[in-house]
């Protein structure tokens, strides 16, 4: 499997969304596509979805200008996402409103795990896009007001002799599975729910490759040694905006010393360790919509005669 196939096993990830990148730069096309009965609106209040009212599980509400319009009083400030199956999708950035019912809405972690792929994906990408908005709406280099140009995907700075374009970005950071012999290393944070852990994570930091990040990071956080490294996928993550860079590793060392104290535990544990301690309730892993369940699944059904994920669901060790 090569890593675009790898890459489209992850949650979030979907292609379906054309991005259509040269309709942003054509206001008169943009205002055309508002305002037509194929747009479709997604709500953002405070980075959280706004949800289908009229069911009784929580879904995401694409609703057209008219819906969005009686639901929300307005469809501005708006960022165009892309199109599909010929409906145009624009994110409603609803923050400084006052939505009639705030309670209508509802977490992308949680909407994520009920929705399908393209509609995750285009979540995700509404949300990581408010919250770009959300912390540019000042300019970096002179303090003054920006505005949003370009269909949502630029903040002009309003100052006459500054006139600062400001552009998305995303943060990489490294998420590995760190390998010695048939065990597998695993951490978890003081603040995570009880027996919850995971794989190993940080961000990349400046003139550093994503290899050396992972070195680095391993080291910091275990004092385990890697020797070598090999890339598995990537998956956006827009909690709230990072591109996560996912490695299998295999370490030349095997003893732990937890030396930034970002860990709280850090652990060596074989598939038949985590089999037990899944059984007993004591070993609680990442849900499947993140790329580290998905790290922690290729590497624990290699060797099993029970799939990661019907192990999760056998012991009912989905709580995250």
């Amino acid at each position: 499997m090569d890593h675009l196939q790898q890459s489209r096993l992850n949650l979030l990830t979907s292609h379906a969304l054309d991005r259509a990148a040269l309709v942003r730069l054509d206001e008169e096309n943009l205002g055309q596509r508002i305002m037509s009965e194929n747009a479709r609106f997604i709500g953002v209040h405070h980075l959280q979805i706004a949800i289908d009212e009229e069911n009784s599980s929580a879904r995401p509400a694409l609703l057209t200008r008219s819906e969005a319009q009686q639901r929300f009083g307005h469809c501005e400030p708006w960022v165009y996402l892309g199109r599909e199956d010929s409906k145009d999708y624009f994110a409603v950035l609803l923050d400084n409103a006052r939505p009639p019912q705030t309670h209508g809405f509802a977490g992308l972690r949680a909407l994520a795990a009920t929705t399908d792929g393209a509609k995750a994906t285009l979540l995700a990408y509404a949300r990581a896009m408010a919250a770009w908005h959300q912390r540019h709406l000042y300019c970096n280099r002179c303090g003054a007001q920006t505005v949003s140009q370009h269909g949502g995907h630029v903040r002009a700075c309003t100052h006459a002799s500054c006139g600062e374009q400001h552009y998305p970005r995303t943060d990489p950071a490294i998420i590995v599975l760190v390998e010695k012999g048939e065990r597998a290393l695993f951490g978890r944070k003081p603040e995570w729910s009880a027996h919850r852990y995971s794989t190993l994570a940080g961000f990349v930091e400046p003139g550093e490759s994503a290899e050396q990040a992972l070195v680095r990071e391993v080291m910091e956080e275990t004092g385990v040694e890697v020797l070598s490294a090999h890339y598995h996928s990537s998956q956006p993550w827009p909690f709230p905006g990072s591109l996560m860079l996912g490695y299998s590793a295999q370490a030349g060392s095997e003893k732990i010393s937890l030396n930034d104290q970002e860990l709280e535990h850090a652990c060596w544990l074989d598939r038949d360790e985590i089999t037990s301690r899944m059984q007993q309730g004591l070993f609680v892993l990442p849900p499947p919509i993140s790329i580290s369940f998905r790290l922690i699944e290729d590497w624990f059904d290699q060797h099993s005669t029970i799939p990661l994920r019907k192990l999760r669901e056998d012991t009912g060790a989905t709580h995250f």
